[in-house]
């Protein structure tokens, strides 16, 4: 019985002290000069078009009715431009 709960002890505290490093390791920020963002979307939320093999933007996708689906919105709810 106290083999066991020696056991027990030994894998909390190391157990423990991984989420406190690794709770640490996430709270530090990143330096500023390095940061990366990785999400920037131009144009207020409106995304480019995927583009193909040969580097054109592809059709827009098809909805279940077999028709295009309407164009992407912004983050305003307005439509986004065209593609140039």
């Amino acid at each position: 019985m106290r083999l066991r709960t020696a056991i027990v002890v030994a894998s909390a505290a190391i157990m423990g002290s991984g989420l406190i490093a690794a709770g640490s390791a996430a709270a530090i920020p990143a330096a500023p000069g390095l940061h990366v963002q990785l999400d920037y979307q131009p144009n207020n939320g409106c995304v480019p078009p995927p583009l193909g093999a040969d580097g054109k933007p592809l059709p827009p996708p098809l909805g279940p009715d077999g028709r295009p689906l309407p164009p992407p919105s912004d983050l305003n709810g307005k439509p986004c431009p065209p593609p140039a």
